[in-house]
Parts: structure tokens; sequence; C-alpha cells
């Protein structure tokens, strides 16, 4: 077999359709050119021994260089992220700050150069790895989950220390597309990777590593980004311009897709409408957004949503690593009603437990936190934070009404009882409770039971898809074993949102959903349909439903 042979064979191999999976981090389908991104072009680091005072002397002047510079660099991205994002989001930065500046672990790295004679590289690579490693061995997937700060702390050293640029390889490509209109793959999705990158632009992520819990995969979630992570050793085999198809439903991932593999995967259907970007819902239809940070509530008011459906009141706990006080959520809430420019809001209070810890709290661990203190229990539990909570956003609602709903309602009784607690609290900041519309999410099986019980306290209801799932059929979506019964498409699911359908026309108290299945092609039609007309979904997903229900209506006009 002569040479040309063998390369033609090996560059149909790297050519050939490789299949990867992963965990979801956000759902979506896409295809399109990979875009390479390197945070890291030093794994290997070479230990090498001083051999005089005077070189030991240099190289802890080299760390304190470096502290110097990436403690500047950290305040230069905390300023931008501020400007661009918001100051919750930017405590991500404050908070790699801390670290890089712990004098315990400054020490420990000065006594590896000095004590053990070693240079500064392999001292900063061992020490903060050392920590590293600590944090992931951490049985709570949040405090786990800040190793990737600390990695992101030693990387920014080791780039600085030798002398690198970390940013996208663009290897075999003329020019650099930047991640624009391309699928970024990474070792890990970083917060600094985030802020450096037009994600506008971004079409999806995949990455080797990293957990649904981490603040980058939160702010692309938040963005409504398709992600998998998670995808071991895809970085072995995906170069520069190499077509990638995202599934970020199953959490698959497929190198080089075939023709029949993209079909099934992202079918193409006819376009019934020549609009493209419509920006009204048709009457009686509200398209939401839900949201969890200040650029995603600029995102809904750019694509005209309806009003924000959710928005997660505990990422911004969970941005400032601490409970924020009264005045702090209170300025957070205005913001976000001003923003908003007189369109409902939605805010659900905190939500923690389950998939969403807030170590700061101190909650003890629990052999299955799903199952556990969460949720309304855990805001009746807290009288302190929930009240705090409540009088922040009884006082917000003087600048323009607003709804509040509670999540992980299990029955009447309890949703009387936050009803109560809600009302005096605001009753302590003398608020017009009239501005003020209460609510409860239907997540799990007893609060489908008990919905006309519960309605009776509320003014309105919405559907949490995800929980409902997960709780309907008692599978965990982030499974890997499990994931592929977490089916939206399951009928008796069908049969609970009719259900509550039902009960919402004959109470007259308005439902919505804001799950993820709100999102999916072709589902808001068939949940208008079986009488819920308000969805709430990613703000980018918002022009792409508003389609379809206008299709849905010139369909009927059709056939009429």
């Amino acid at each position: 077999m002569n040479g040309k042979t063998m390369a033609q064979q090996r560059k149909k191999a790297n050519e050939d359709m490789k299949t990867f999976s992963g965990l979801s981090i956000n759902p979506g389908k896409v295809l399109a050119p990979v875009c390479l991104y390197s945070a890291e072009r030093h794994r290997n680091v070479t230990e090498m021994t001083l051999a005089s005072p005077k070189q030991i002397g240099q190289e802890l002047a080299r760390f304190d260089d470096a502290l110097m510079t990436c403690s500047k660099e950290l305040d230069k991205i905390t300023a931008d992220v501020t400007t661009s994002i918001g100051q919750a989001e930017a405590e991500i930065f404050i908070t790699q700050k801390h670290i890089l500046n712990d004098p315990a672990m400054l020490e420990k790295v000065r006594l590896v150069i000095s004590g053990e004679r070693k240079n500064v590289e392999y001292a900063v690579h061992r020490v903060l790895g050392d920590y590293e490693h600590q944090f992931e061995k951490i049985d709570n997937e949040y405090l786990r989950e800040r190793a990737t700060d600390i990695g992101e702390i030693r990387r920014r050293l080791l780039n600085h220390l030798f002398n690198l640029r970390p940013g996208f390889v663009c290897e075999g490509q003329h020019t650099c597309s930047k991640g624009e209109n391309r699928i970024i793959v990474a070792e890990e999705l970083t917060p600094d990777m985030i802020v450096h990158m037009n994600l506008e632009k971004v079409r999806g992520f995949v990455t080797e590593h990293g957990g649904i819990s981490s603040h980058a995969a939160i702010i692309a979630r938040s963005l409504g980004i398709p992600a998998v992570s998670g995808v071991r050793d895809i970085l072995d085999f995906v170069k520069c311009g190499n077509r990638l198809l995202i599934d970020g439903n199953e959490g698959k991932v497929f190198l080089n897709p075939d023709a029949a593999t993209v079909a099934a995967i992202i079918p193409v259907a006819p376009v019934i409408t020549d609009s493209v970007c419509l920006l009204e819902s048709p009457p009686g239809i509200e398209i939401l957004a839900n949201a969890s940070m200040l650029e995603e509530v600029r995102l809904a008011r750019s694509v005209n949503a309806d009003g924000i459906g959710l928005l997660r009141t505990e990422i911004f706990f969970l941005s400032l690593n601490r409970i924020p006080s009264e005045e702090e959520q209170f300025g957070y809430y205005v913001k976000i009603i001003e923003m908003m420019e007189g369109k409902p809001v939605t805010f659900r209070m905190l939500d923690v437990g389950g998939d969403k810890p807030l170590p700061f709290l101190r909650i003890e661990k629990e052999q299955n936190p799903y199952l556990g203190w969460r949720g309304a229990r855990f805001l009746l539990s807290n009288p302190d934070i929930f009240g705090m909570q409540v009088r922040a956003l009884a006082r917000a609602s003087a600048v323009a009404p607003i709804k509040v709903m509670f999540p992980m309602v299990i029955d009447a009784q309890q949703m009387a009882l936050l009803n109560r607690e809600f009302r005096e609290h605001a009753d302590s900041v003398r608020a017009d409770q009239s501005a003020i519309r209460i609510g409860a999410m239907f997540e799990v099986p007893s609060a489908v039971l008990a919905a006309r019980e519960i309605f009776d306290h509320i003014d309105f209801g919405s559907i949490g898809s995800n929980d409902l799932i997960q709780y309907t059929f008692a599978v965990d979506r982030n499974n890997e074993r499990v994931s592929g019964e977490y089916n939206p498409e399951h009928p008796l699911l069908w049969s609970i949102l009719r259900q509550l359908g039902v009960i919402s026309r004959q109470t007259g108290k308005p439902l919505s959903i804001c799950g993820e299945m709100a999102g999916r092609d072709g589902t808001a039609n068939r949940l208008i349909d079986i009488g819920i007309p308000s969805i709430s979904v990613s703000p980018r997903l918002i022009p792409r439903v508003r389609n379809e229900v206008a299709n849905r209506d010139k369909l009927k006009a059709g056939t009429a």
C-alpha cells in the first residue's frame, strides 16, 4: 500500500462520524462548524531545582509580579462585567480575586519556591492543582464546582508566567471566527472564556469537564445556548472547522454527522410564514421569558417578550455567594422591573435545594436532597431569609405591579401558610398588596392532585415541567442510566397538563408553564390547545415560538 493511499485512509477515518455522550447543560439542537478554545496550553509544567539564593529571589519576584498582574486583570474583568452584564455576575470574578489573594495558599506557593527550591511555574501548578483536586472530591456539587474557579486562577497565573495568551486555536483556518456562528469546543467552560466572547453569535458549547451548577453553565443556560458537558476526550478527535451536531436535549454530540443523523435530529420543516421575527404574540396568548440575570432580561426586552414569566431569584444569591441584604435585593428587583418598562415580571421566591445548593447557608448534607429541605419547605423553615426577600419584593411593587410565586408547593395547607406569612411580612413595610399577585408552582404530583384547593389561595399558577416530569416518573434527568426515561412526550404527563388546564379555566385563575419542554419544537401549540395559553421560554426561543403560534392561527384560518 503506497503512502498516498494510507494518507487517504487516515483522512477518511478522521472524517467518519463519531458519537459522544455527555451531560446536558442546556437543551437545544444545532449543527455548525467548530471553534477550538484552548484555556490551558501548559498541561506539562517542568519541575526545576533552583541552584542559588539569587534564583530563589528571582522566582519569588516573578510570583509577586504575576499576582499583581492577575489582580489587575480580574479588576478590569469585574468592571467590564458589571457594566455589560450585571453586578451579580461580576461577583464571580470578585470571588476569584479573593481566592487569588488567600494568604494560606500564597504562603504554600512561596514555601515550595524558597523551602523546596523549586521554580515558580511548578510551585503554582502543584499547590493550586492540589487545592483544585481537593475541591473536586467534596461531596457537594456546588462546592465541587468551585474547583473551576481555582483552576481558572491557576491557568491565569501560568499564562502570565509562561507569557501565553489563551484563546481560539484556529488550526488550519485562514481567519479566526472567534466563535461567531460556530460551536465552541473546550476543555472547560470558564467564566473568563464567556466574558471574552460575543455570546449572541455563539451557536453552542461542548466541553470535556464542568457540571450543571457551575457559574459559566448557569450563564450558558440563561442565554439559551445549547450546551453539553462531560464529553470525555472529544478534544482528541475534533479539529477547527469540523462539522458538529449538538443534541442538547439528549446530551449527545456528533462529530462529522452523516446526512441521515442530521435529518433525524434536526428535521427540515416547511416554512409556512414569511415572518422571521414576530414582535407581538397573537391575542389571548402570552410568550414570556425565563430569566436568571440582567443580561437575559435585556435580551427579553430586545425580542419584545410579553413579560418575564420566571425570574430565578436564587441566581442573584448564588452569584454573590452570600445572602444579599434587603437593600441589595430591593435594588436588584427594581432594576428588573424598570428594564421591563411596565410589562409583567414574575419573581420566583428563593428556590434552593436539590440541584441548587447554597453552600454559604451551611445546609446539612441530605441523603436525597431532591426530596429534602428545598423549595417552600426551606422558605418556611427560614423566616429571616423569607421575610427579607418578601419585604424587598413588596417595596419593589411600588414601582410597578409584580407577580410572586412559590416553588415546590406540596398542598393547599402549605400554600395557605405561605400566603399568610407573605402577607404579614408585606404588611410590615406597608406595601399596597393590591400590586402583588401570588402564585404557586405545580412541580410535584401532590400539588397536581390538590390543584383545585391550591387555586383557592392563589391568583395564578405556573407549571414547572422539569421537576414535574422528574417527580411524576421518579427519574433523574442528569443520571445517564435513566435519563432516557425523562420523556416530555409521555401521554400521562399530557393528561396531567390537560387536567391542570381544565381546573385553571373552571376556577378562573390563569395558568402558565415555564419548564424547558415549553420551548421544544411544536410544543407551544399543543399547550395552547389544552388550555395553557401562557408560555415562558428562554428569550432566544421567543421568536421561533411566536412563529409557531402564528403558523397555527394561519393553518386554522386556511382550513376554516
